[in-house]
């Protein structure tokens, strides 16, 4: 069973749905004590940085999610915000620590080209052969809603790339931590196959 984590400002519903869609047991938590009964999870992602780790930190996640990831290799994706809240830092609260599971930052899209900010709409995720993306082809589309995206130091994790005001890496992927700067929820029919890949892992 994959746990959602609900820390108070999340799109809880739509990941939920999409996994019912696929048949796949899920449910949603909000309390900590709550992870035990799991071995895979997401979090997902709306919302403001500071405001998402006040809450995680608040409701008890951080440090039981630090022992279930980091020390026992329990499956995780961040979407989008979620994504976010795995790096060191974000540009949106400058004073406020990340998990500090990936080692980088969310720094906000420049308006240099004249283009709109937030990112919302579908673009092309371009990679090389990764586990989160097995049978979807190079460059499909997948639906985006970001103002901040992940520039990252680990360079020789990186393996998933989008081009909208600049690169930034759209996936993310290193032993059992996983992280989807699109919406894989509300990308129809790729995303739903990203989200059977991750059951799967």
């Amino acid at each position: 069973m994959i746990a959602i984590i609900d820390f108070g400002i999340s799109n809880i519903g739509a990941v939920y749905n999409a996994l019912s869609y696929l048949n796949i047991k899920s449910k949603i938590i909000s309390k900590a004590t709550e992870l035990k009964f799991s071995k895979k999870f997401i979090i997902p992602g709306s919302g403001k940085f500071g405001k998402g780790m006040h809450l995680l930190k608040e409701k008890g996640f951080v440090d039981k999610l630090n022992e279930l990831v980091l020390v026992k290799k329990y499956p995780i994706l961040g979407i989008c915000l979620g994504y976010h809240l795995m790096l060191n830092s974000s540009e949106e609260s400058k004073n406020i620590k990340g998990l500090g599971w990936i080692n980088g930052k969310a720094i906000k899209f420049s308006n240099k080209k004249n283009l709109p900010i937030p990112h919302v709409g579908w673009n092309k995720i371009n990679f090389k052969k990764i586990k989160l993306l097995k049978n979807i082809p190079n460059n499909s589309m997948f639906y985006f809603d970001h103002s901040y995206y992940p520039e990252l130091e680990e360079k020789k994790n990186l393996f998933c790339s989008t081009i909208y005001a600049n690169k930034f890496y759209s996936i993310y992927e290193k032993e059992n931590i996983f992280a989807c700067q699109a919406h894989p929820e509300k990308s129809q029919k790729y995303g739903l196959e990203l989200l059977k890949n991750f059951y799967k892992i």
